[in-house]
């Protein structure tokens, strides 16, 4: 059975429309043209370098515009300052690579919280360790999930913690994969007003196209996301979007130098930030530009349903709460955070010990058999990412049915 209803967006989300329609043109581009001059300059110039009879034959192709406005179109879903920039690369973990060797060039000692992605701590990890510096890590996410901390209470810890270690560095996780919202701006600004912040780095991974943190007024030096969950695109990418005024010129030093020695080791990166600062068309090896266009299918797709960010999430949130009641009627328990404190990720966890002995691929498996897609954990534990539009009757009529059958 094909799952009908898909929640497992914090994974992987589903292709959007747009996206479908560019990256199905673009691969009959490419066995139709192949990599041909026409490709190259395409890819730089967009749809206007192009013959009208060449868009005639591929005509979702029309909303490539180019390597440079696709970095902008992202930029604008942010709510970063309007002369932000990105970086796309084909890996997310080698621009975390780059976010750990800014946080130490001039840290001391970054603080950390226990809602951070444990992969993206042990790159941080490696690179305390050749720096000789300091790691300083808060515990906030089991009193966070347990409903115990508020946005104030939450800030406040983490402030209290950053100015007993004496730190001066942030890598703070905007939304953790376990759904926990953190109040990025609140925490900086308060941090700022009572102790030295030379860096601060947020990842944005389950946030970007989801919740939207308030980055405004340049509380952050370094975003990191990706496309291919909340947005749609499918395709992974790695995203990273910078220009606070400070730390610009220290971001783009960095990641020249990092390319160049082969400390970041990523065709596209490379491929992108070589072809834009030397004019150079040709990679040095052969990269996969696939992602690309699916991603910029899905921001047209974005940039279509308007910029009515604090709408789609209210909308998941009420999704969440309908999903949250049906699940419950059948014995499931939430790890419910405060209201201040929530996304649209729901974690729900099983008492029934039966459901708690199984795997995690088998309980997903029950799931699907059920038409529901979702993230399963061992313990009887599961994770739901909630759709931006409401979920329809005949769908909550699933979702109970699903939850009663594995129960």
């Amino acid at each position: 059975m094909v799952a009908s209803i898909y929640l497992d967006t914090a994974r992987l989300g589903k292709m959007t429309p747009g996206a479908q329609d560019v990256h199905h043109d673009f691969s009959r581009l490419a066995g139709e043209v192949g990599a041909s001059i026409q490709l190259t300059d395409f890819l730089w110039q967009g749809h206007e370098s192009v013959s009208q009879a060449l868009l005639d034959r591929f005509p979702s192709l029309e909303a490539w515009k180019g390597v440079a406005q696709l970095k902008k179109a992202l930029c604008s879903l942010t709510t970063l300052p309007n002369r932000s920039r990105a970086l796309i690369a084909g890996r997310s973990a080698q621009l975390m690579k780059l976010a750990a060797t800014l946080l130490y060039r001039p840290c001391r000692n970054v603080l950390v919280t226990d809602l951070g992605w444990p992969p993206y701590h042990a790159i941080l990890e490696n690179e305390r360790r050749r720096t000789n510096r300091r790691l300083t890590l808060v515990q906030v996410g089991r009193d966070s999930l347990a409903g115990n901390l508020d946005h104030q209470e939450a800030a406040e810890r983490i402030r209290t913690a950053y100015i007993e270690h004496q730190c001066d560095g942030l890598f703070l996780t905007a939304v953790s994969h376990l759904g926990v919202r953190l109040p990025i701006q609140e925490i900086v600004r308060t941090i700022e007003q009572t102790a030295e912040l030379r860096f601060v780095v947020v990842d944005g991974a389950q946030d970007f196209c989801h919740v939207g943190a308030d980055l405004q007024g340049d509380c952050a030096d370094l975003y990191l996301a990706g496309p291919h969950k909340w947005l749609g695109s499918f395709h992974p990418l790695g995203l990273a979007f910078y220009g606070k005024r400070r730390s610009r010129d220290v971001v783009e030093a960095v990641l020249r130098d990092s390319l160049e020695c082969g400390h970041l080791d990523d065709p596209l990166l490379r491929f992108i930030d070589m072809a834009e600062q030397e004019d150079r068309r040709d990679p040095d090896e052969t990269v996969n530009l696939a992602g690309l266009f699916s991603c910029q299918g899905a921001v047209s797709d974005a940039t279509v349903m308007g910029s009515d960010r604090p709408q789609r999430f209210s909308n998941r949130l009420a999704n969440s709460e309908r999903v949250l009641e049906l699940a419950e009627s059948s014995g499931w328990v939430p790890e419910l955070p405060h209201a201040s404190l929530r996304s649209g990720i729901l974690i729900l966890e099983s008492r029934n010990e039966r459901i708690r002995s199984l795997e995690a691929q088998a309980l997903r498996a029950k799931f699907h058999q059920r038409g529901i897609a979702l993230t399963a954990y061992d313990q009887g534990r599961v994770r739901l990412s909630m759709p931006v539009e409401r979920l329809h009757e005949d769908e909550l009529r699933m979702v109970r049915a699903g939850f009663q059958h594995v129960a």
